[in-house]
């Protein structure tokens, strides 16, 4: 599913070059095609980053619902936690050696005290440093020397989308010139 979005990107970015070469920025096609590459970059984003719509737990498990399906990430042996912010909104992601999950804070409330137990397990075996403010929203304590969001890895996912955006932009024009 995802290289197919990622074609998909690339392929109307690719058609959009194409258009701005023949016919520049106007007419009603050139808006329409923004809005076809904002929707197909919205639901790459919406697969690749494993933005959880509803969160629910199990024992030591967190289950989230993404577009692709039930995620499940395993709070007792936790390798990484960070905190993003994505237009004004604060989303908690936590991974294990199995994948990740991302959901917002306000989804946070029914499996807080699971998140905190797991976190802050991590934190005294070592595992990592639980972000500080993270570790504030959870009401954990702040560790000496850990990130003030922690690693989400959402930028590289920007940079690739943009780069996938650039390169469909570059090729479309350079076949039409």
């Amino acid at each position: 599913m995802l290289v197919v979005l990622a074609l998909v990107v690339l392929g109307v970015s690719f058609w959009m070059g194409t258009y701005l070469a023949v016919y520049g920025n106007r007419g009603i096609s050139f808006y329409l095609l923004i809005a076809l590459i904002g929707l197909t970059v919205a639901a790459l984003v919406a697969v690749w980053s494993e933005t959880a719509f509803e969160v629910r737990t199990w024992g030591s498990n967190l289950f989230g619902k993404t577009a692709l399906g039930w995620r499940r990430i395993d709070l007792a042996n936790l390798t990484s936690a960070a905190i993003a912010a994505v237009r004004g909104n604060k989303f908690v992601v936590l991974g294990d050696g199995q994948g990740r999950v991302m959901f917002s804070e306000k989804k946070l409330g029914p499996v807080s005290d699971s998140v905190r137990r797991g976190l802050s397990e991590a934190a005294q075996r070592s595992r990592f440093a639980v972000p500080t403010d993270l570790a504030k929203l959870l009401g954990l304590p702040v560790q000496p020397g850990a990130r003030r969001l922690g690693k989400s890895g959402n930028l590289t996912r920007v940079f690739t989308v943009l780069g996938l955006i650039a390169v469909g932009l570059i090729t479309g024009a350079a076949v039409v010139s």
